[in-house]
């Protein structure tokens, strides 16, 4: 196969990876929520103690995973969640905050006059918008946490979900990513990056598309995906992401059904047994590798069939 790897990486850096000074605006507005909470949070809960320490990123901005979007109804989306300490989280008559409750007081926090939109909340969050229209649409969710210690000392730590408190950990999946790309990195120097590499070029695949036009599955999903499917440290980009979609072809032959796992003892992240974006992904990486098959013929061993296929 003709080596396309120097395009397919600078398609990367460059249409793919979120570019650093739009990285940087959208990290300023995650600062700017976390330093009214920390000036307003107190005014709404008497006596809560909150810090920059609180705040737990999460999602692909704390993977960096994230990918630049493509059409101006894609919206960035910013997860930042804020864990408080169960026994400061109550009312005026030292009553406890129901998880609604809670949600409403750093919505209330959070409210800022120069916002078009005020936040809002969510079933899992606290919502804050920025640029509705644009290609530069984005939100910032905060999601709410309460955490006390249990009777042998350890952190216990519940998410403020629906009009309820369920148990869960805002690091959890920030822990087991960053520990894959360290230990990979331990087996090739580079496999642990290539699998971060991979994982934004498999987001940029499933969203060439519209949502109108390819039902595709989330990013939780990808990610779990690619963690199972990485093939060994190519030192080409376009072999590495080649062997990955055959991979992630055969393995959704065999099952479709994905399990989130940095959460082992969860169920799966798959609604059923054959979820319709799962089925559309095996289908379209299909497609992708028969287009492929044809850099396998010697008269196609030059730069433009290789940019005609990959295109």
């Amino acid at each position: 196969m003709y080596n396309y790897s120097a395009r397919i990486e600078n398609f990367r850096l460059e249409k793919v990876r979120l570019p650093f000074d739009f990285e940087q605006k959208l990290l300023g507005h995650r600062k700017a929520n976390r330093d009214r909470l920390i000036c307003r949070l107190p005014e709404e809960i008497e006596g809560v103690t909150i810090g920059e320490s609180s705040f737990k990123p999460q999602g692909s901005f704390a993977m960096q995973t994230v990918i630049q979007t493509r059409f101006t109804d894609e919206e960035y989306d910013i997860d930042d969640g804020v864990v408080l300490w169960k026994h400061q989280l109550v009312n005026k008559d030292g009553e406890e905050l129901t998880a609604m409750e809670a949600k409403e007081k750093v919505r209330d926090a959070l409210k800022d006059a120069r916002f078009n939109r005020q936040p809002r909340i969510c079933a899992n969050c606290v919502r804050v918008f920025y640029a509705d229209e644009d290609e530069e649409k984005h939100h910032v969710d905060i999601p709410v946490y309460r955490k006390w210690k249990d009777v042998d000392g350890n952190i216990i730590r519940e998410l403020a979900s629906g009009d309820k408190w369920e148990r869960s950990d805002p690091t959890q999946v920030n822990v087991w990513f960053d520990d894959v790309v360290e230990e990979r990195n331990k087996v090739q120097e580079g496999w642990g990056s290539q699998f971060r590499h991979l994982i934004q070029l498999l987001k940029r695949f499933c969203r060439s598309r519209r949502d109108t036009e390819w039902d595709m599955p989330n990013g939780m999903k990808l990610t779990m995906l690619v963690a199972e499917c990485q093939p060994v440290y190519q030192d080409r980009s376009d072999v590495a992401f080649r062997e990955l979609l055959s991979k992630i072809y055969v393995r959704l032959k065999y099952s479709k059904v994905i399990r989130n796992l940095a959460h082992p003892a969860k169920p799966q992240i798959t609604k059923s047994l054959s979820d319709s974006n799962v089925v559309e992904l095996e289908n379209r990486c299909g497609e992708a590798l028969e287009k492929l098959k044809e850099l396998d013929k010697a008269e196609n061993n030059s730069a433009e069939a290789a940019r005609l296929q990959w295109d």
